[in-house]
């Protein structure tokens, strides 16, 4: 009966103890996820903190592209008074141009004149002249559009003064052929010649 007790309690012992590693075996094995897990999500802070940092740059480098372009906007204005001069040339040099077209475009009263017959070459003289005149009225026009109320005030009293001045100088140069045939065409040369020098003249003195 002692025996049967004492190996019962021996049994008993060995179970107990079969049970106690068992437990241990459990718990370790559980241990080891429950650390894998902490480092699963330790390691993806570090891509939110990485991830920020290139932002700063790219946007550090646009502010002073856009700071140089300012400048050469502001620099632009400066070619306005070039402008003007070259504007005012133009509007000059345009002027001469059309004097010198009407030159050229006597060539058809030149071929009248070359008849040989005196009331042609008048003819021709006297439709030469009414060319320069109306350039004349056109460039005086233009001057008193465009000069201050002074300076056209002392222009129109020259132009009158001009004007006479025209008239004598065509006279004299007729009366050298007075009573003849030519003293009506010479009349008519010196108008249109006179008139003819005051349009270049007046273009080159006033014109802007």
């Amino acid at each position: 009966m002692r025996k049967a007790i004492l190996t019962t309690l021996l049994i008993s012992s060995l179970l107990v103890a079969g049970c106690g590693n068992n437990n241990d075996a459990d718990s370790g094995g559980a241990a080891a996820p429950a650390e894998t897990g902490q480092e699963a999500t330790a390691s993806p802070q570090l891509t939110p903190e990485a991830t920020p940092a290139p932002a700063p740059e790219a946007t550090a480098e646009p502010a002073p592209e856009a700071t140089a372009q300012a400048p050469a906007q502001t620099a632009a204005p400066a070619a306005t008074p070039k402008a003007s001069a070259e504007a005012g040339d133009s509007q000059r040099q345009a002027y001469f141009d059309k004097l010198d077209k009407i030159e050229e475009g006597l060539s058809d009263l030149k071929a009248v004149s070359a008849s040989g017959v005196t009331t042609d070459m008048k003819e021709a003289a006297s439709k030469e002249h009414e060319r320069w005149d109306k350039a004349l009225n056109e460039i005086y026009q233009a001057l008193k559009a465009q000069l201050p109320e002074a300076d056209m005030s002392k222009l129109k009293e020259e132009q009158l003064n001009w004007i006479k001045e025209r008239d004598k100088a065509a006279e004299e140069a007729a009366a050298k052929y007075k009573g003849g045939t030519m003293e009506g065409l010479e009349y008519a040369a010196t108008l249109a010649s006179v008139t003819k020098e005051r349009c270049y003249k007046l273009v080159e003195l006033y014109m802007k």
